[in-house]
């Protein structure tokens, strides 16, 4: 067989595995072999079949004998069904969200069939892969990173947030980790200049920049209370309509806006805004809505 011929032959024979199988639906060679010859016009013997699915096997390819030839996709439905879930309900930007689903679902192979996927409108800050980039450089090059930080309004959009003389806060940080808390990506870090560790909302995070300068040793940096760089915050119960839903009104301090579009999402309307106070409809189940008010008593309240 020329040299050429047998390069597409072992290609071809990947393709009908990858393309036609998984541990649910096997192929033996005698199939291989028809397939070889109708999709690809390709004439093959039982013994250049088997031995080129050795090589495959040899070369790390994800080819399985047990009772049949198959392509091991690398995930069962249940643990793709369980990823596209949990990306579905991320804080990715849309696009990205998009995208990576679609590609998780690729994951699959041909006969998977992915749950329906509900994505719950969040709010989004489209510079979130660039910022957990940069992060993640930062703690493997041992650098400092700098950012600005943002809170969002009534326009549902994030802000940056000011110092006491309305200019723009940059924060320059000691990166450590990033943790996941209740759903949310958050950098432990320490603010350079200060003592013990803070903690920063990754999709708040604008502007993250790799800065030349070192970071200081995590055992240099001295914390009062150790909580605060070993375990994750409190876990707050995150919105998950239990039973029917209606329309409420809720009134609450303007700078509580971000807990507020956390629990219920970026459908919140917004009306009767103040400097200080605005009243938001929400939609949501009577269990959920009086979860978010015991734990928010201190500004918001329920408009009867």
């Amino acid at each position: 067989m020329p040299k050429e011929k047998k390069k597409m032959l072992i290609l071809a024979i990947l393709g009908i595995l990858r393309d036609g199988t998984d541990a649910e639906h096997r192929i033996r060679q005698a199939e291989i072999i028809s397939r070889l010859q109708q999709d690809y016009a390709l004439s093959a013997t039982r013994k250049s079949v088997r031995k080129n699915l050795g090589d495959l096997q040899e070369a790390g390819y994800p080819v399985v004998f047990r009772k049949g030839w198959y392509y091991d996709h690398g995930f069962s439905p249940a643990e793709l069904n369980y990823m596209l879930n949990c990306v579905a309900v991320s804080n990715l930007p849309t696009p990205q969200r998009e995208a990576m689903i679609v590609r998780l679902r690729g994951m699959g192979g041909p006969f998977f069939r992915s749950d329906d996927v509900t994505e719950i409108t969040k709010p989004l800050n489209n510079q979130f892969i660039h910022t957990n980039e940069v992060i993640h450089q930062a703690i493997e090059t041992q650098k400092q990173i700098s950012f600005r930080y943002g809170d969002f309004d009534v326009d549902k959009e994030l802000h940056v947030r000011l110092d006491d003389t309305g200019k723009p806060l940059l924060f320059h940080v000691n990166p450590c980790k990033i943790v996941m808390a209740n759903g949310r990506n958050e950098l432990v870090c320490n603010v350079d200049g200060e003592d013990g560790f803070s903690r920063f909302r990754v999709d708040r995070i604008l502007e993250a920049r790799l800065l030349k300068s070192a970071a200081k040793p995590i055992d240099k940096m001295v914390d009062v209370q150790e909580d605060a760089f070993n375990e994750p915050p409190k876990v707050e119960k995150p919105f998950a309509p239990s039973g029917p839903t209606r329309k409420y009104r809720i009134q609450l301090r303007r700078n509580h806006i971000n807990e507020l579009l956390d629990w219920f999402g970026m459908n919140v309307i917004f009306e009767h805004v103040t400097d200080e106070t605005a009243e938001a409809i929400v939609v949501s189940d009577a269990a959920s809505l009086e979860v978010f008010l015991q734990q928010s008593t201190d500004f918001a309240s329920l408009v009867q």
